[in-house]
């Protein structure tokens, strides 16, 4: 049996064992771990396990090195989702209308949510988004705004779906840019959609669970009209494409 063969179950329980210990510890993002010898003490381990550890802990995300520091702990957010998700939708070859079904899984859950959870603030801010709309001079400054109104909506449904939103956004950036310029290009009224959005932000403001998720779902559905126009991916106009 090869050593790196031998160390693999070592190093893993290690990885889950520093785990435990970050979590037991109340660490907060930004503070140090224990450093390397401590770890191998307390674990009874080799410093070499612990240092595949740490870097096991480093891809995900949970870790950050940091020249004359031990590991800092980190809290994985929206630019390690995104990786994940660039990825994979390179890999996978994933098409608009893919993107198109993930969209309406989750924000209609997104709404429906944040019906029950959204704060005064939050809904105020949904308003000035939403009302900013009819003062956007191009396609990218109307999905730029577009985006932030979702992603209100997201995080005030709960962290979970903010994470999601906040690393697909990026990945979104695509889809809603080539949406935009279909509606508007074949005649579609602003003011409409604009309205469509005011209807998402009544229900949440009523806290109607059903009525946001409707009305989600009836926006999503205009998307889906502007999706069916275009060609997948391959044909986007290359100033759409992802960067």
């Amino acid at each position: 049996m090869s050593d790196t063969t031998a160390k693999r179950p070592l190093t893993e329980t290690a990885t889950e064992q520093i785990l435990e210990i970050m979590r037991t510890s109340s660490l907060t993002a930004g503070d140090s771990i224990p450093a390397t010898g401590d770890l191998a003490a307390r674990l009874g381990v080799s410093r070499t396990v612990i240092r595949e550890a740490l870097a096991e802990l480093t891809g995900r995300g949970l870790l950050r090195r940091q020249q004359g520091r031990e590991g800092i702990f980190a809290v994985p957010g929206a630019d390690q989702i995104s990786m994940v998700f660039r990825s994979q939708m390179d890999f996978e070859e994933i098409s608009l209308r893919q993107v198109q079904e993930f969209r309406e899984g989750t924000e209609v859950g997104a709404a429906r949510a944040a019906a029950r959870h959204a704060t005064l603030e939050q809904i105020a801010t949904l308003s000035d988004l939403i009302s900013s709309l009819r003062l956007a001079s191009t396609e990218r400054e109307l999905v730029d705004i577009d985006i932030e109104i979702h992603r209100v909506i997201a995080h005030a449904a709960g962290p979970l779906f903010g994470m999601v939103h906040d690393g697909m956004a990026p990945l979104l950036l695509t889809q809603r840019l080539a949406i935009w310029r279909s509606y508007l290009s074949g005649g579609g009224d602003l003011e409409y959609a604009v309205r469509r959005h005011f209807d998402i932000r009544d229900c949440i403001a009523r806290g109607d669970v059903e009525g946001a998720a409707e009305a989600m779902l009836l926006d999503l559905a205009d998307t889906r009209l502007e999706v069916e126009k275009l060609p997948d991916e391959a044909g986007v106009p290359a100033d759409l494409k992802r960067p």
